[in-house]
C-alpha cells in the first residue's frame, strides 16, 4: 500500500477542501486516480480518518482500519446459499451444513464494500456519517461516527446531516436529567389491609426516600417524587409504591433497582413493626418503566428535535408541492396505528442502536430507547420536521451499569460529546436527519425504485 500514500493524502485533501464527500472517497479513487478494486475501499478508509483527525484536531489512538474492509461472497453448492463474509475471514464453511463454500462469481457481487463510508474498527465497523450542527439546549457541531452494517444507511445520514445544516441547523431541546424508576409491590388479603399499610407507607416516607437518596448519591441521583397506585384481581390487593429520581450523567437504573430493593426491606420491617399482614412484597416490575415499550415510560430523558424549511425551499426540493410531503407523514403514522402501536413510529431505532454500539453508553440497547414520534406542520411560510425521542436512556460516565471501554470513549471524544446531554441533543439531531433524509427521498421517488444500485 505504499504506492498510494500520495493517492490517500490527495483523496483527504480533497475531503478538507469541499470538493468531494467523504462518502464518495471509493468512487474518486476508482475514476480519477485509477485506483484497482478492490484496493480502494481501504484507501478510502484511510482517507476519512485522515480528514476526521484534521477537521477535529483529535486522533484515532483505539480504532484501526481493517486490512481488507470488504465483502467477499461465497456459495454453498449443497443448497445455493450465498454467504457475504469478510475478506479476511478464515473460517470459509456453511454454517448450516458444514460444507466448503466456494467463491461466488454471480453478478455484482464482487468486493461489494462493507459500507461506503466505513472509518475502522476491528470488531464494530466504524462509519462517518457527517456532521451536524445543532441549536437551543445545546449548541455545538458534532462528527457524527456511528456503528453501520452492510448497506447505504451511513450515506444516507451523512446526507440528511448536509441537509438540516443547509437549513440552519437542528433545534433541539433536551431534558437535563434522566428519569430512573423502580417500584415495590404489595398484596393484601382485604382493602382495609391496604388502605392502613398505605398510611403506614406515606408516614414513614421521609425515612425511606432518605435510604434511596444515599445509595444513589454516588450516581448523582435523588428521589424527585412517589407515586401510589392501587388495583385488584379476583380476591387480591395490590398496592404499588413507585419512586422516581434524576440522574444527570449516568443511566443508573442498575443502581436504583439495588436502592430500591433496599428500601423494600425497610419497608417490610416498618410494617410488621405496625402489625400489617401483606401477602406478598416484591419490585413490581411491570409498573416501573423498565423496558416497557410505552409513551408512558418514565424512563431515561425527553430529547426532541426539528429542523425549519421554507416551504418554497422544500417544495424546490421535493419536485412536488408540500402537501405530498405532509401526505406521506400521515399515511405512515395511520397505517403503524393500524398495527396496534400506539403513537411512535419511525426508523430511528437504526441510529439510535448503532450509536450505542459504537460508544457503549447504553450496553444494554433496551427496546424504550429506540421509541420515537415523528411530527410535521406547516407553520406561516415555513414547513416544520421533527423527531420526538420519549425515552432516551445515556449515560457517559462508567458505573454499575457497564464501563465504557477504549474504542467507546474514543468515539464519544472524536465526536466532540463530553456530556449526557449533548450526547442526547447529537443523536436526536442525527434521527432528525436520517429521517429527514429518507422521508424527502420516499416522496421525491427516488429511493425503493430501480435507480438505487445495491451495494451487493
Amino acid at each position: 500500500m505504499e504506492k498510494y500514500e500520495g493517492v490517500v493524502e490527495a483523496l483527504r485533501q480533497k475531503m478538507i477542501e469541499g470538493s468531494i464527500p467523504p462518502w464518495r472517497g471509493e468512487d474518486e479513487l476508482v475514476r480519477v486516480h485509477e485506483v484497482p478494486r478492490p484496493d480502494h475501499f481501504r484507501l478510502a478508509a484511510l482517507a476519512r480518518k485522515a480528514y476526521i483527525e484534521h477537521v477535529t484536531g483529535e486522533r484515532f489512538d483505539h480504532l484501526e482500519v481493517m486490512e481488507k474492509p470488504y465483502i467477499v461472497p461465497w456459495v454453498c453448492d449443497a443448497d445455493g446459499t450465498v454467504w457475504n463474509l469478510e475478506a479476511q475471514d478464515r473460517d470459509l464453511h456453511c454454517s448450516l451444513c458444514g460444507r466448503d463454500l466456494k467463491r461466488y462469481e454471480g453478478p455484482e457481487y464482487s468486493y461489494a464494500p462493507l459500507v461506503a463510508s466505513y472509518v475502522a474498527g476491528q470488531e464494530d465497523y466504524i462509519s462517518y456519517c457527517g456532521r451536524i450542527t445543532v441549536k437551543g439546549d445545546v449548541e455545538k457541531q458534532f462528527l457524527n461516527l456511528t456503528a453501520m452494517g452492510p448497506g447505504m444507511s451511513a450515506i444516507g445520514l451523512a446526507r440528511g446531516c448536509f441537509l438540516v445544516d443547509r437549513y440552519g441547523g437542528a433545534e433541539v431541546k433536551v431534558e437535563d436529567r434522566a428519569g430512573v424508576a423502580r417500584c415495590m409491590g404489595f398484596c393484601f388479603a382485604t382493602s382495609e389491609e391496604r388502605v392502613r399499610a398505605a398510611g403506614i407507607i406515606r408516614e414513614a416516607l421521609p425515612r425511606i426516600t432518605a435510604l434511596i437518596d444515599g445509595r444513589i448519591a454516588k450516581v448523582g441521583g435523588k428521589v424527585t417524587w412517589t407515586e401510589f397506585l392501587t388495583d385488584n384481581f379476583q380476591e387480591d390487593h395490590y398496592l404499588y409504591v413507585c419512586f422516581y429520581a434524576d440522574t444527570p450523567e449516568f443511566r443508573a437504573h442498575g443502581e436504583m433497582g439495588w436502592s430500591v430493593g433496599a428500601a423494600r426491606e425497610l419497608t417490610n420491617e416498618i410494617l410488621r413493626e405496625k402489625g400489617v399482614d401483606f401477602n406478598l412484597s416484591v419490585i413490581a416490575q411491570g409498573y416501573d418503566g423498565d423496558y416497557k415499550p410505552s409513551p408512558a415510560n418514565r424512563r431515561g430523558r425527553q430529547a426532541v428535535a426539528q429542523v425549519r424549511v421554507p416551504v418554497e425551499k422544500m417544495e424546490a426540493l421535493l419536485g412536488r408541492p408540500v402537501d405530498r410531503f405532509l401526505a406521506f407523514i400521515d399515511m405512515d403514522r395511520r397505517g403503524m396505528e393500524k398495527l396496534g402501536w400506539f403513537g411512535y413510529t419511525g426508523m430511528g431505532a437504526e441510529v439510535i442502536s448503532g450509536l450505542y454500539k459504537a460508544t457503549r453508553v447504553n450496553p444494554r440497547m433496551p427496546l424504550t430507547s429506540c421509541l420515537q414520534r415523528i411530527f410535521a406542520f406547516l407553520d406561516k411560510d415555513d414547513l416544520v420536521y421533527g423527531v420526538e425521542l420519549p425515552t432516551l436512556e445515556v449515560g457517559v460516565l462508567s458505573s454499575i451499569e457497564g464501563g465504557v471501554p477504549p474504542t467507546g470513549r474514543e468515539v464519544l471524544r472524536i465526536m466532540g460529546i463530553r456530556t449526557a446531554m449533548e450526547f442526547s441533543a447529537n443523536l436526536v439531531a442525527q434521527v432528525l436527519a436520517g429521517e429527514f433524509n429518507l422521508a424527502v427521498e420516499i416522496v421525491r421517488e427516488k429511493l425503493y425504485s430501480t435507480q438505487v444500485k445495491r451495494l451487493y
